[in-house]
């Protein structure tokens, strides 16, 4: 039975989201694909391939494991791409029909060629051999379209582009800035959403978010999908940068969420269907995630969590079909955007221990199915990285870290720099990043201010909230102030720092705050310093003697995001007195210096 999971309505908001869309001929004739977008460098393009005539449901063959849909896109500069493709039923949202496509984006203007390798077999797909199978169908079309440059202008991540691993502490967009994490950890059930089709267990509404979504964005089922996205409007209205979710908790905490078309038993069974995928409901996740990059959110996309029971779902923990198909169908259908992260499993060394070599493994069967590289990583469990992560250490197959200190704060920044250490000696220095901290309440929101937000991000880390909630989390307004405090210190270093360039230096700092363990010195020696302190009232005095001639000083409010008197002009000296802070001046306080022009 065919479905359909848009009205004309939805269909239309959609092309207004992607950009002009080009009927689809009803047969391939001279024009082997569709190209479908907004053709501008960082924009996603589609190709649609008329291809078998098939269902979501059907085995034999099975439209997702026994075709398989490579593109090759080559460059004005001669650069190839070698991207996978997926099967979407009518094009529509249905789970019956003939569209084949690729998701596609350019990272030069000027023109694009490209050409398919469609091909057929027993289990083809999960198969990184490009001469498994047989060529069938469109196998060997080919064409070229025109991009355009980049638009400065473009909504959220579109106008910088890709969010890339490049050898520091912070990851950088190809045409932006480096970037510093700020994110929502919880729910991790995110798309147990009952907006989405086929999410019998979801339990989540946003109904307070519903209020958020706007006249023009996107939406399906006549207001199904207002919900999530008034969430995601919400989050990005207060700079929240990033969102933590799993595609796939079957057998886990929630037991909620799956991209499965069924049937599934949601506690875990070996007889569940992993090899079927939901169209429709896929359709709905990437209207979602397309609408989070535009909000300037990051997608975490967590593969695994710790429950043995999730672990063994696919494979019985091994990499298998069901894992080798499912990584396939994420990479497929979602890599396109700019801006994400595939994290191996959520306390991979917990219940189930999936052991280093399981996960380097899983690891590198995604690198080698993800045509723009995207970071990697993997979640440990407890309070303590050692002995768990430092298997990965120099490993050229993870790219960030995800440390849990469960209910810790990581010992005010201390972690962060200890570990920045460990893997810049290791030869491949990491965004370090608390994935899972202490639980943040409505009523602990300026605790976390001084203890974990300012002490990670100017200790060189980054940070995603831990919510009391966690899987019932409905309403993200009620951490408004936690929202805000993070984007202040975001803020504060992408405006007036060159942080990639920054080391802690907590040494730096003497004094009675310097006896504060939250208290922080993130320095380019010479040049620039930040510091921070807990309760300014207690005094400090910064050690500038490897500074010459004359600097600035201002005082910046952590809990408005704005400086406060004037800047101050003096020439540096061994023991430079911070001096007395606006009011309060028991409150916390960052202190910017740098060297006068």
């Amino acid at each position: 039975m065919k479905r359909r999971a848009f009205d004309s309505r939805v269909v239309a908001l959609a092309i207004a989201v992607v950009g002009f869309v080009t009927p689809m001929p009803r047969a391939m004739g001279e024009s082997p694909a569709v190209v479908s977008g907004e053709l501008r460098k960082w924009h996603t393009v589609t190709l649609s391939f008329r291809g078998p005539e098939t269902s979501e449901t059907d085995g034999s063959p099975n439209p997702f494991l026994d075709y398989r849909l490579q593109v090759t896109f080559t460059g004005p500069s001669g650069n190839s791409n070698d991207v996978p493709g997926f099967f979407d039923g009518d094009g529509e949202g249905g789970g019956t029909g003939n569209v084949w496509r690729v998701r596609f984006t350019p990272d030069e203007a000027g023109e694009w060629r490209y050409k398919a390798a469609f091909r057929t077999g027993k289990e083809v797909a999960v198969s990184l051999d490009p001469a498994e199978g047989k060529p069938t169908h469109f196998d060997g079309a080919a064409g070229l379209f025109n991009v355009a440059e980049r638009d400065p202008d473009a909504p959220g991540f579109l106008k910088w582009g890709r969010l890339e691993y490049v050898g520091k502490h912070y990851l950088k967009f190809r045409d932006g800035s480096y970037w510093i994490k700020g994110g929502a950890d919880e729910p991790e059930n995110f798309l147990a959403y009952k907006g989405f089709h086929n999410t019998p267990e979801g339990r989540h509404e946003y109904a307070g978010h519903i209020a958020d979504w706007k006249p023009g964005d996107p939406d399906w089922g006549n207001g199904a999908g207002k919900g999530i996205i008034g969430a995601l409007n919400y989050l990005g209205s207060k700079n929240v940068n990033c969102i933590y979710f799993l595609p796939m908790n079957i057998g886990g905490d929630g037991k909620d969420a799956w991209p499965f078309v069924g049937p599934i038993d949601p506690e875990g069974s070996p007889s569940n269907d992993n090899v079927h995928y939901d169209i429709s409901k896929l359709q709905q996740w990437e209207i979602v995630f397309d609408h989070a990059q535009r909000k300037g959110i990051f997608l975490h996309f967590v593969l695994n969590e710790a429950e043995a029971p999730n672990k063994r779902e696919l494979d019985n923990a091994e990499l298998g079909v069901e894992r080798k198909l499912f990584y396939r169908e994420m990479i497929a259908r979602f890599a396109h955007h700019n801006a994400l992260e595939w994290n191996i499993s959520e306390e991979y060394d917990l219940g189930l221990n999936l052991g280093p070599e399981r996960v380097k493994k899983f690891a590198e069967y995604i690198q080698a199915v993800d045509p723009y590289d995207h970071p990697i990583t993997v979640h440990h469990a407890g309070t303590n990285p050692e002995p768990a992560w430092l298997p990965f250490l120099g490993d050229k197959r993870f790219s960030v870290t995800s440390f849990q200190y469960y209910k810790e704060i990581a010992g005010w920044g201390r972690e962060v720099e200890k570990w920045r250490k460990k893997t810049a000696d290791a030869g491949r220095p990491l965004p370090i990043c608390l994935d899972e901290v202490r639980w943040t309440t409505p009523d602990n929101q300026a605790d976390q201010r001084k203890d974990l937000v300012w002490p990670t991000l100017l200790s060189g880390g980054h940070i995603e909230h831990f919510l009391y909630e966690r899987l019932d989390t409905e309403n993200f307004r009620q951490f408004e102030d936690l929202w805000l405090s993070t984007w202040y210190a975001r803020k504060f270093m992408e405006e007036n720092l060159p942080f990639y360039e920054m080391e802690p230096h907590d040494e730096l700092l003497s004094g009675d705050a310097a006896s504060d363990p939250r208290s922080q010195v993130l320095a380019k020696i010479g040049e620039v310093y930040a510091v921070y302190l807990a309760d300014a009232s207690k005094g400090a005095s910064l050690d500038l003697r490897a500074a010459k001639g004359k600097f600035e000083k201002q005082w910046y409010n952590p809990r408005t995001g704005n400086f406060e008197r004037e800047k101050a002009v003096f020439a540096a000296e061994e023991r430079t007195d911070l001096g007395t802070p606006p009011d309060p001046p028991s409150e916390d306080w960052v202190v910017l210096i740098r060297r006068a022009e």
